[in-house]
């Protein structure tokens, strides 16, 4: 079996990512440069309720629901990360599990099991979000929640460019048409880099496979990124590359939230 470009990437990358990126095990985050769950409030009440991650990568948002009372679990393909993950938790003295495995594919999980999933910008890296949105309606109770967040359509759907080495702004491409891109991630400071694939879809491609799957959409939340932060460490999640950027991401939404209820 072929090895997927994200799980590669993520187990070459996944020890630096860790080290440079800040993110919060006290606060559930949903996207880079977006508000927390203290503001946002898309949760609701955590105690006692089984909670699934999808792409948990290192584990913070579990270790977060765990920390407030959760029976709580992540799920992600990298090695790299759910070791990492399972460290955290050590470290952070909570109870939390964790396994490795594909969003697409929820199997360990029994039907009707989890009052909340969620997920912090892993969806763009599947091509076919149909089986996944189904697995995770299989897994959630009804009347449980979905929330879940990935780049915005227009960020996905267009091209960055930087003026003058300071202006950086956005040129659309072509909003409707579905398409992937191939990147790599920036080079870490001892040249550590990886490549990635991540897929295009618009807002309406996103309702109509959560309504397919058997959601209902309560919210949708385009944060606006707050204009007054100097530092990563200020933010539940962000980068200081999207910091630097920041005079863009207060114009442009940099992310998308959705919060789905099942029927």
């Amino acid at each position: 079996m072929t090895t997927s470009p994200a799980k590669k990437g993520w187990n070459r990358i996944a020890l630096r990512y860790q080290e440079l990126t800040n993110i919060s095990t006290r606060e559930v985050h949903f996207a880079a440069l977006a508000p927390g769950e203290r503001k946002l409030k898309l949760l609701g009440t955590i105690r006692g309720k089984t909670t699934l991650e999808l792409g948990c990568g290192g584990g913070q948002n579990t270790i977060a629901l765990a920390k407030q009372g959760a029976i709580a679990s992540g799920i992600d393909l990298s090695e790299e990360q759910i070791h990492y993950a399972k460290e955290l938790a050590k470290r952070e003295r909570v109870r939390a599990r964790f396994y490795i495995g594909s969003m697409d594919d929820l199997g360990r999980f029994r039907d009707e099991t989890v009052d909340l999933a969620i997920s912090s910008f892993a969806m763009a890296y599947i091509k076919d979000l149909t089986d996944v949105f189904r697995e995770v309606s299989r897994v959630v109770k009804r009347g449980g929640i979905f929330v879940f967040s990935d780049t915005h359509p227009l960020v996905s759907a267009g091209q960055l460019v930087r003026r003058n080495r300071s202006q950086l702004t956005l040129r659309i491409v072509d909003y409707f048409r579905q398409t992937s891109q191939s990147w790599y991630w920036p080079p870490f400071d001892d040249g550590t880099t990886a490549r990635f694939n991540s897929h295009h879809r618009t807002v309406q491609d996103y309702f109509d496979l959560l309504i397919t799957a058997g959601f209902s959409v309560e919210r949708i939340i385009e944060p606006k990124s707050p204009e007054n932060v100097k530092s990563a460490e200020q933010l539940p999640c962000s980068t200081p590359v999207l910091v630097k950027d920041l005079s863009l991401w207060t114009r442009v939404p940099y992310s998308i939230i959705f919060r789905a209820k099942k029927n």
